[in-house]
């Protein structure tokens, strides 16, 4: 049901906000009810769009009201009395210590986010959440992909807790909400300033798991886009857990990569190549390029003391943000729960020391 609002002709975007926040604090708009949509709101208040819009983003991060672009925006259920609780999976541990700062700027925002809209949270480990879930534990779940099977996957989407994933880069096969990051069009503005008559052929270097193997298809995708057939590019599969075993590999590549261009799928194996790189007096930016997918220098890991790779990469504090927009909607609104959605953060480009000669 619509509450209609009196009408507040020429008022501005302040305006409309005191109005709707009033009657949702006096309870004249009640928790759960749908109220006007910008468009209807333009026509009431006789403002822009733009204007009304506004209006409802301002009142969306006072968290007064819950918006979706299908079912339209929602007063906030029990906005100011409701505590969550929420069991959080931090399984940092799992990942290497040079990937553990975005893993931990991820985890920080989104924990700062919950702990800003009041909400308890407990962490838990990967194998604590099925059971958490089913047990109703809790009244959401954020968390890395278990790699549940698929009975006890139907069993937790039964129960209507809402649980967001995150941590991958392309859609998982799972009946949960997901966050990911929307890494083609960061991948997309690192081939698209290349000078493809600036090389003989692109290496192309990728770790042989699941994520960076959608990473490699990616790239390969829109290197052909760049004019480079498949005779011109070379696919070097570097070792994923033992590091170490790749400077052999950075060798290798370091002897042969004159008018070449180097993408790699994560930028711990940019760091490692480049540090070759320079030990055997290649010129970076010169007699080869380097770009990779992934910006951990953003989140604290500096090999070289300053940010140097070129990247296309996730904004981990954006992610967080987003997983939590999320999850909150997901409890405040039935209607976001009911279905599966996913969500993708854009990745930026950012061009720094091993970036391509103007």
């Amino acid at each position: 049901m619509e509450i209609a609002l009196k009408s507040k002709t020429g008022r501005k975007t302040g305006g409309i906000t005191d109005v709707l926040r009033s009657q949702i604090n006096s309870g004249v708009l009640k928790p759960g009810t749908k109220i006007m949509s910008a468009r209807e709101l333009s026509h009431h208040f006789q403002v822009s769009l733009v204007t009304a819009n506004k209006a409802l983003m301002q009142l969306a991060e006072e968290n007064l009201i819950v918006r979706n672009d299908r079912s339209g925006s929602f007063v906030k259920k029990n906005h100011q009395a409701e505590i969550y609780k929420i069991g959080f999976v931090d399984n940092i541990s799992i990942f290497r210590p040079e990937i553990q700062g975005s893993c931990g700027l991820y985890r920080d925002t989104c924990i700062e986010m919950l702990y800003e809209n009041q909400c308890h949270v407990r962490f838990l480990n990967t194998q604590e959440i099925a059971e958490a879930v089913l047990e109703r534990e809790f009244d959401a779940v954020l968390c890395y992909y278990g790699g549940w099977d698929d009975e006890t996957m139907a069993r937790m989407k039964k129960t209507k807790v809402p649980l967001v994933l995150g941590r991958f880069d392309f859609v998982l096969n799972t009946p949960f909400h997901q966050v990911l990051p929307d890494i083609h069009g960061a991948v997309f503005e690192v081939f698209r300033r290349i000078r493809r008559e600036q090389f003989d052929g692109l290496i192309l270097v990728y770790e042989n798991h699941e994520n960076c193997l959608y990473r490699r298809d990616v790239a390969l995708a829109l290197a052909r886009q760049a004019g480079f057939a498949d005779s011109d590019i070379e696919l070097v599969k570097a070792a994923h857990r033992e590091v170490e075993m790749n400077y052999p590999l950075w060798q290798d590549i370091s002897r042969r990569c004159r008018r070449k261009f180097i993408y790699t799928c994560g930028d711990v194996m940019a760091a490692g190549l480049i540090r070759v790189l320079q030990e055997a007096g290649i010129e970076l930016g010169t007699e080869t390029q380097l770009a990779s997918l992934g910006n951990l220098e953003d989140s604290g890991y500096q090999p070289f003391d300053e940010p140097t790779i070129t990247g296309a990469g996730t904004c981990y504090r954006e992610y967080g943000k987003a997983a939590v927009r999320l999850l909150l909607r997901a409890l405040e609104s039935p209607e976001e729960n009911r279905v599966s959605q996913i969500i993708r953060v854009p990745a930026v480009f950012k061009k720094r020391k091993t970036a391509f000669v103007q």
